[in-house]
């Protein structure tokens, strides 16, 4: 029982000094900021992750990333983008040259934004209702984006039916959902080929989604990405049925809406748009798709 104890303690004491060491070097937390937590720590009997969240030396974001770093060690799936995503199995194509046109025209409708404001690099991706290939759009965009060597992150805020876990091929791993509630770090995966690209799934625990995307948590772990990543791309629930997106909205605020042609209904449309709206969103651009004819895929920026 000692020995066990022992070296379970040593195994806390490397993960706090992994997790010290990242802070360090990506937050900039200072010799004097150490001493801080110590002092607090021993006032109050605090765990070191708590006192440093609570003298709002880090965000939960920033201790996830450090944790997530520590289990790197382990062997974590590895994401793959699936032929589905044309624009990494036929980059060539009149699909994937129209994603990069929406990425253009987003990165130039992005720079406009006032530098003042925050979240002016995460994006969510939303839709009025379902079928309308939000999820492809948004993966395909976070890939364009990942491919002008800038790390991006693509996170799976669809706790409903999530849907990036299989479009690059992993399991429904630790992600967005465990992060929220604190139940374990979020495993944020590379994918394979692409190296400035990450993936943050939907998770596992997917209970209540509407309250976990609703909570301050959710906002707080927002900036956290948006520090470290030049570009979020959020994928969101259909407004339709659920309010799920109109929380990320609120959010982050910068929202691109998805349509398909002759599926979407212009008072679902117009009544998405209305919501997003109200919820504070600031719509950055929209994109009408078409299924039905292979050579009209092209997304149209609007």
């Amino acid at each position: 029982m000692t020995t066990e104890s022992n070296a379970q303690k040593t195994d806390n004491k490397d993960e706090l000094s992994r997790i010290a060491a990242y802070l360090i070097r990506t937050c900039g937390l200072t010799e004097a900021d150490f001493l801080k937590v110590i002092d607090a720590q021993r006032r109050s009997g605090a765990g070191f992750v708590d006192t440093v969240l609570a003298l709002k030396l880090a965000t939960p974001a920033d201790i996830d990333a450090a944790r997530s770093v520590s289990y790197a060690i382990k062997a974590l799936p590895e994401a793959r983008a699936s032929a589905e995503l044309t624009s990494v199995s036929d980059p060539f194509s009149p699909h994937a040259e129209g994603i990069r046109s929406l990425r253009t025209a987003l990165l130039l409708q992005l720079e406009r934004l006032p530098r003042d404001e925050g979240f002016i690099n995460v994006v969510a991706v939303c839709s009025a209702q379902k079928g309308e290939g939000r999820s492809r759009l948004a993966a395909e965009l976070a890939i364009s984006l990942a491919q002008l060597d800038a790390p991006t992150l693509l996170i799976d805020a669809d706790l409903r039916t999530p849907r990036q876990h299989r479009l690059f091929d992993v399991p429904e791993a630790s992600g967005l959902a465990e992060a929220l509630t604190q139940s374990g770090p979020a495993q944020v995966l590379n994918v394979d080929g692409l190296p400035n690209l990450s993936l943050l799934t939907a998770g596992q625990d997917r209970r209540k989604p509407l309250e976990r995307v609703s909570q301050a948590d959710f906002r707080q772990l927002m900036q956290g990405y948006a520090r470290r990543f030049r570009h979020v791309i959020i994928d969101t629930p259909a407004i339709a049925p659920y309010p799920d997106a109109l929380a990320v909205t609120a959010a982050v605020r910068n929202v691109l809406l998805v349509m398909r042609r002759h599926h979407c209904r212009l008072a679902a449309a117009q009544g998405a748009l209305a919501r997003l709206q109200a919820a504070n969103g600031r719509i950055v651009g929209s994109v009408l798709q078409d299924f039905q004819a292979p050579r009209s895929r092209r997304p149209r920026w609007r």
